[in-house]
């Protein structure tokens, strides 16, 4: 999160090199949710509080919740990921 100070807090992934990769399976979305996805990661990108993952092996598919003003909060499934 751009508002907190790395030097207190970083979040990092600690990989077990006896676990093999999970990657999801990719889900398919309508094309007007896509769009809002779209709409939303570029506005948490240009915001900073998105960044591009190191653990590109590692995969989860994002899960649209649609918000009741029209807007999509995006969700990750980890399920597998667990």
């Amino acid at each position: 999160m751009p508002s907190l100070n790395p030097n207190i807090v970083q979040h990092r992934l600690p990989l077990n090199a006896k676990c093999s990769p999970v990657k999801q399976k990719l889900r398919r979305m309508k094309l007007e949710m896509s769009l809002k996805i779209k709409e939303e990661v570029k506005k948490q990108f240009n915001t900073g509080f998105q960044a591009v993952a190191r653990y590109l092996e590692w995969v989860a598919n994002i899960m649209p919740v649609p918000k009741k003003d029209g807007k999509v909060r995006i969700c990750v499934d980890y399920q597998d990921l667990n």
